[in-house]
């Protein structure tokens, strides 16, 4: 990693996947500017007569790979006067990383670079990107959003006030639930499971007794790609989360992997793994393994985004017209209780800096607040209007060419007309309309069990915790994925688990877990 990435003071969300719809710019202003009416500007599209064409690294999506012929671009552009020269990074995340920090490294920095808020922090930091909370008069409709939501400052603030990106922001809470082939519960006469034991006799089903109707033994229960975290609804019950290093107890804040309720997890785990109730390849699966499965009637479970549903019941239908594929809510423990930490946050793990020696800022300062505004809010969230959305009663309702498509979902219809890789506020109403009814029925009854995780994104620290945190807790953190598979796979005894405890206490979990403390401490009395 470039030595640029050393100097972190804050942490923002990991990545869920840069994949998603991805958000922000960062941006800035010569002091002549300070002049202008914030009001006038307001909601009113910034393009010129003199459209600029600026270089924009973003993360490869095969449902959507960037043109600027795209429906979405080519409005986008008009309305703004900004269109791209795209650079492709690799579709996998880390090897998307890896290729942000080469980018970084080789000092030859395009205009605009999507990535995870934390790196786009560190790139900040080292004077990479720049700080666009100096700029913010020079965007009325982003800087509106910030007062009129202290929580969306506190959150992309670092520890001395910067903000180095600019946000995506969210509108639902829920995020990853169980989705579950419900012709295959209906088939064999079964019931959604609501606890693991239950859970346990589904995915036997699921293998024994020839669900796809088939004839073969060639089921596999549960898939994932998400690799350890696709398997976090069934660790939940046992009262950890694969959502959150460090867990809260009582207010006092402890590592999860080596807490024992993390033992009690693995060895459900371990049974599963065993019996081959869960994919087998869960930790190398990639996205077109998973969705392969999944399509073709192999797999009847998966731990993933919930709008899936939809996308699953597209794809497997055109195949098998009764195949159902339905979301479920949270298993609950042995203690009754039934929660999931997997969530959307109000503001989004992603975000796309500007380089500092971009010649197009001012520009781009425009470019960006656009998408704040009412106007540009509408247009990422709906499109064209008479193409993709029309107007009922002064709320926009999507066309046909969005909401039955033979094949795709209507996200992902959206998502192909090329709308990924901009700043954005998503629209409820977006999220309404582009998942079927069923779909958002349960999405709001599962946000219903969605509890705070570790605030991470939020927590702000000194350099010298900061350089705790490097010199000790990448090791540690390496160490214990490394473990936690080879507990799921049963290449070590659970027997092993204090002896693992105590190897990852000798590696300075002691003094990464005071920093941890003292760094929630302060975020708590904010």
């Amino acid at each position: 990693m470039s030595n640029l990435f050393k100097q972190r003071k804050w942490i923002v969300p990991a990545a869920m996947s840069l994949t998603l719809a991805t958000v922000g710019v960062l941006a800035g202003c010569t002091p002549s500017d300070k002049g202008a009416s914030d009001k006038t500007n307001a909601g009113k599209s910034p393009a010129s007569d003199k459209p600029i064409t600026v270089r924009f690294l973003v993360q490869n999506d095969p449902g959507a790979p960037m043109k600027n012929d795209m429906p979405w671009v080519k409005e986008f552009t008009k309305h703004t006067g900004v269109q791209f020269d795209w650079i492709a990074g690799p579709e996998n995340a880390d090897q998307y990383k890896e290729k942000f920090n080469l980018t970084i490294a080789s000092g030859d920095i395009p205009d605009l670079m999507e990535g995870p808020g934390d790196m786009l922090i560190k790139g900040g930091d080292a004077g990479t990107f720049l700080a666009i909370d100096k700029y913010l008069d020079k965007m009325p409709n982003l800087k509106k959003l910030l007062d009129e939501n202290p929580a969306y400052a506190r959150a992309l603030k670092t520890d001395n006030g910067r903000i180095y990106f600019l946000p995506h922001f969210l509108a639902v809470k829920t995020n990853n639930a169980f989705l579950v082939r419900q012709d295959w519960l209906d088939k064999l006469g079964l019931k959604q499971p609501q606890t693991p034991d239950e859970m346990y006799n589904v995915l036997k089903a699921f293998k024994e007794k020839d669900p796809n109707g088939n004839g073969k033994a060639d089921e596999v229960p549960f898939t994932t790609r998400n690799k350890k975290v696709g398997l976090g609804g069934f660790v939940e019950p046992f009262g950890v989360s694969l959502e959150e290093d460090f867990i809260v107890e009582n207010g006092k804040v402890g590592f999860t992997y080596t807490n024992a309720k993390m033992k009690d997890a693995l060895a459900y785990l371990n049974k599963l793994f065993k019996e081959k109730l869960i994919d087998g390849e869960y930790a190398t699966n990639d996205q077109k393994i998973w969705d392969q499965r999944l399509a073709t009637e192999v797999a009847g479970m998966t731990w993933d985004v919930f709008a899936r549903q939809d996308y699953f019941n597209k794809s497997i239908q055109q195949a098998n017209k009764n195949a159902n594929i339905s979301m479920m809510n949270p298993l609950k423990g042995a203690d009754g209780k039934q929660y999931t930490k997997s969530q959307q946050l109000p503001v989004g793990a992603t975000g796309i800096a500007i380089s500092a020696k971009s010649k197009n800022i001012e520009q781009l300062i425009q470019w960006a607040d656009w998408f704040y505004s009412p106007e540009g809010q509408l247009a990422f969230n709906f499109g064209i209007e008479g193409d993709t959305y029309t107007l009922v009663n002064s709320q926009p309702q999507y066309t046909d060419k969005i909401v039955k498509d033979p094949k795709l979902a209507p996200g992902s219809v959206i998502k192909a007309l090329g709308r990924l890789h901009f700043v954005s506020k998503l629209d409820i109403r977006y999220e309404n309309a582009s998942q079927s009814p069923e779909v958002v029925k349960k999405r709001d009854e599962v946000a219903k069990f969605v509890t705070d995780r570790f605030p991470k994104e939020y927590l702000s620290y000194t350099p010298e915790e900061r350089e705790v945190i490097n010199s000790k807790y990448t090791e540690i953190s390496t160490f214990k994925d490394e473990m936690f598979d080879k507990f799921v796979y049963g290449a070590e005894s659970l027997d092993k688990f204090d002896e693992f405890a105590a190897k990852i206490n000798k590696m300075g979990l002691a003094d990464v877990v005071k920093v941890q403390q003292a760094a929630y401490d302060r975020y708590m009395k904010r």
